[in-house]
């Protein structure tokens, strides 16, 4: 039988560099897109890269080898458009989620696909698209990439287009509201935590015997992992995990988070567990900021001025109304209906051909 399913090309990549955000949503949504298109996925062979987490999905994936770790811009453009042309047809799709391919790959690429979509976080940087697909909340930001798209362009804003995977949609059927006693606590800071966050945290809390059960979730780009793993092995309190793909069983089990304020904070909304969080990276900021306005977190702010007892001194500052309120304000934030959404517009586009 003919497979007359139109294809979807997602370029992005993974690095202990780049982080693995970018293609732990990319393939959320590619989960629900591959129901009505056929997804290939284009990644370049970074140091640390999580492109087996694609091919473990069963997607196709074409692959760039560099040279260097650094992307130049015209030379990738002129490689995805190779594989476009080689592997997809005049009415193909691209959707990219980069910080690094900017407006002028986009301007190399956009004559080879029907539409081109941009995953974006920031409404700063100029793009040639069809779509533009942010989750972030900006509140402080009326009219938010006015001037910095094309007046025709589509933008589809704010959490409830979160790209988050469909099992936490599932999980949120046994979602209990968070409220004393705090007993415990996941710590994850992403796929790298460069900043050495959980071992500072897991040292403290060692030291002090604290009666704390803590989940602490580590990616393989993480550097410090071995000794993380080596810190939990001495304390019967501690469990350490690492590269898992349930920790959406392991937020429902915690009554409080530490982490980051990334990509897995709308994980954490959408199961309604409160959070205390720093931030490691200037595209987190914005983030933080507006969720802890919409009071679903605690911001300690950057972490080049936390110190572990920061963190420790901020639990025992929560109160039982400012953990339930948390709780409740992050459960009705985020659905786990995002990718859904984002389907049905990227279907009005496509029928438009």
């Amino acid at each position: 039988m003919k497979n007359d399913k139109k294809i979807i090309f997602i370029r992005v990549d993974s690095s202990t560099k780049i982080g693995y955000g970018h293609l732990i949503r990319c393939i959320s949504l590619a989960d629900t897109l591959k129901k009505s298109f056929e997804i290939k996925f284009i990644c370049t062979n970074l140091n640390g890269n999580l492109i087996s987490q694609i091919s473990k999905k069963k997607f196709e994936v074409f692959r760039f080898n560099v040279k260097s770790q650094t992307i130049k811009i015209k030379n990738d453009a002129e490689k995805t458009i190779s594989i476009i042309k080689k592997h997809g047809n005049k009415k193909s799709m691209l959707i990219l989620d980069s910080y690094i391919l900017s407006k002028e790959w986009e301007n190399h690429v956009k004559p080879y696909v029907e539409k081109l979509i941009v995953i974006d976080d920031e409404p700063n940087r100029l793009h040639n698209c069809d779509l533009l697909i942010d989750q972030n909340l900006h509140n402080r930001h009326k009219g938010s990439y006015t001037g910095l798209i094309p007046e025709q362009s589509k933008k589809l804003l704010g959490p409830k287009f979160a790209m988050i995977r469909k099992e936490f949609k599932t999980l949120r059927n046994s979602v209990k509201i968070r409220t004393y006693p705090i007993e415990n606590i996941l710590v994850s800071f992403g796929g790298t935590d460069t900043d050495n966050q959980s071992t500072k945290i897991l040292n403290l809390f060692h030291e002090i015997d604290s009666n704390f059960h803590i989940d602490v979730v580590v990616g393989k780009g993480n550097t410090h992992r071995k000794n993380i793993k080596n810190l939990c092995s001495k304390n019967k309190n501690f469990s350490y995990y690492e590269q898992i793909d349930y920790i959406g069983k392991l937020m429902l089990k915690a009554d409080l988070a530490i982490g980051s304020s990334g990509s897995t904070a709308w994980e954490r909304c959408c199961l309604g567990l409160p959070s205390i969080i720093s931030i490691s990276a200037n595209n987190q900021k914005n983030i933080a900021i507006e969720l802890s306005e919409k009071k679903c977190l605690i911001n300690l702010g950057s972490v080049k001025k936390l110190k572990a007892l920061d963190y420790k001194l901020s639990i025992d500052k929560i109160s039982k109304q400012q953990l339930e309120n948390m709780s409740k304000n992050s459960f009705r934030l985020v659905d786990g209906d995002g990718t859904k959404r984002i389907l049905k517009h990227i279907l009005s586009m496509s029928m438009r051909y």
